[in-house]
């Protein structure tokens, strides 16, 4: 029978409520006295500890010291002699390794968990003491008195006294340099919290430079550099974020402005549902579904009902409002290029039921269950608008890009390729379209500057950037500006009703 078998076997035992550790520790030391068999330190190292890990060197021999000076474990040669991989002889208590030993090993009483262990007495024997009265205990010694202990090494860190960074313990061969930039965050965060006065800037500060050191350690060879370490610098990068965030809002400025890489006075599209909304536009004019304007509208409208899912759900109505009399051409032009899955003929014949469209052109693109949804709601608003509805496809992607692009006071910067890209055409179409745009209200003004398109939305437009702001729905954020605008003009009526008082003219005087 193998010698982890038999330990597992004597380790089920219970002796005196040890720990499963130290337990195990003591099987296997069992299991090699019962074969009479010798073991090192390394095996003992090699087992495994409640968590599953091995318990290694260090506890190992801790461990076996604690059993030694129990009196349950008699080694040989001695531990503070022997190294990791020296053959240890084992006897336990009450079994001799030395063929006919007079008395058997008997552990000496140190630990109150452990029962005092005596010579059996024969029946009728008085014993030496006297029954009442009670033995004098001797004096217990230290650990450190009765077992020398090995001198260790030199402790993690000890250059500059840090040990451990939050949750990740600092090993022994990080550089110099990296060690220092950590001791100097650990001492940053501690006199900030010793001052007593939350400074959102210290915070942004430190968490930047908490997230540089720990993508420099994660950089590092394994085992010091590991996938925890790179999960907490990708915290510390979060955090950083979120701590400008709360700095931006403090200080009454877009959050945009303050995020990493922002120049000052520069421009900032609208973070929230700008985003994914950006990100799907960007996905559209990347793949480049289809070569019609009108079929790339129709595929960003797919990408975003059917991502997650691979399936858009779409009716003939809503098919005829995204395409007009295009529609079975941009259904065509999709399907033969293997972007869209549907039976053409079967989609513009229901008008109720919504048919399940495949969208093979949307694996790789992902968002989550809500951006989906309010993404594909704040596109079918903007398309569907009264000034907008009639337009031909290419204007109406370029209403999305460049309304996508805009900061939080309706100003938009984009890039001209980006739009030629999204709306299938050339840049010079571009800039006819935005003219329209101009024309029909949407914008108030467009004009191109190296290779960038700046324009600015109408102030009734601008609600539809508060919505990706604030990540609302558009139909909401009208809705309360209704009730706002009818709340001001019954106050504004009731005001009016209200009969002023006349002034009284003076008397005139008596002469």
């Amino acid at each position: 029978m193998p010698l982890k078998t038999r330990a597992a076997r004597v380790g089920s035992m219970d002796v005196n409520r040890m720990a499963p550790v130290e337990l195990r520790v003591f099987a296997l030391f069992a299991a090699a006295a019962a074969a009479g068999q010798s073991v090192t330190i390394r095996e003992v190292a090699g087992l495994a500890g409640p968590n599953g890990r091995t318990i290694g060197s260090r506890s190992a021999m801790s461990i076996a010291g604690d059993l030694v000076d129990s009196g349950l474990l008699a080694l040989s040669p001695p531990l503070a002699s022997v190294g990791l991989d020296a053959p240890i002889e084992v006897s336990v208590a009450g079994r001799s390794t030395t063929e006919g030993a007079g008395k058997p090993v008997l552990p000496r009483p140190m630990s109150p968990t452990m029962p005092e262990l005596r010579e059996p007495v024969a029946p009728g024997a008085v014993p030496e003491q006297a029954r009442g009265a009670r033995p004098v205990p001797e004096p217990r010694l230290s650990k450190e008195a009765r077992r020398p202990r090995e001198p260790k090494g030199a402790r993690d860190g000890e250059q500059t006294g840090l040990r451990r960074f939050g949750v990740l313990t600092v090993p022994p061969g990080l550089p110099d340099a990296l060690l220092a930039e950590l001791s100097s965050i650990v001492e940053g965060f501690r006199a900030h919290q010793a001052s007593g006065v939350a400074d959102l800037t210290v915070v942004a500060e430190l968490t930047k430079r908490k997230a540089a050191a720990l993508a420099v350690w994660a950089e590092v060879p394994y085992p010091l550099g590991t996938g925890l370490v790179r999960a907490e610098a990708e915290r510390a990068r979060r955090a950083h974020e979120t701590t400008l965030q709360q700095l931006a809002q403090q200080r009454g400025i877009p959050w945009e402005s303050a995020r990493p890489g922002a120049e000052p006075g520069g421009h900032w599209a609208v973070s929230g549902l700008g985003e994914p909304v950006r990100g799907a536009l960007n996905y559209i004019g990347r793949t480049a579904p289809g070569t019609a304007p009108v079929a790339r509208l129709l595929a960003l409208v797919c990408l975003l009902r059917g991502v997650g899912t691979g399936v858009a759900n779409l009716t003939g109505p809503d098919l005829r409002g995204v395409c007009g009399k295009e529609a079975e051409s941009a259904v065509g032009e999709l399907t033969a290029s293997g972007w869209l899955s549907v039976d053409v003929e079967d989609l513009l014949a229901t008008e109720e039921d919504p048919i399940g469209c495949g969208v093979p052109g949307a694996e790789g693109f992902t968002l989550g269950k809500l951006p989906r949804t309010r993404s594909s709601g704040w596109v079918a608003r903007v398309i569907a608008h009264k000034k907008l509805r009639k337009q031909p496809a290419r204007v109406r992607l370029a209403a999305l890009g460049i309304t996508s692009h805009c900061d939080a006071h309706g100003a938009a910067r984009a890039e001209l390729d980006f739009l030629a890209g999204l709306t299938a055409s050339t840049p010079e179409e571009v800039v006819a379209a935005a003219e329209v745009l101009v024309a029909e209200g949407w914008l108030t003004e467009a004009h191109v500057e190296e290779g960038m398109l700046h324009a600015r939305l109408g102030p009734d437009q601008l609600i539809f950037v508060e919505a990706l702001r604030t990540n609302t729905p558009v139909q909401t954020l009208q809705a309360a500006a209704k009730a706002a605008a009818a709340a001001a003009a019954a106050e504004t009526a009731e005001a009016e009703s209200v009969p002023q008082e006349q002034p009284t003219p003076p008397a005139e005087p008596t002469t």
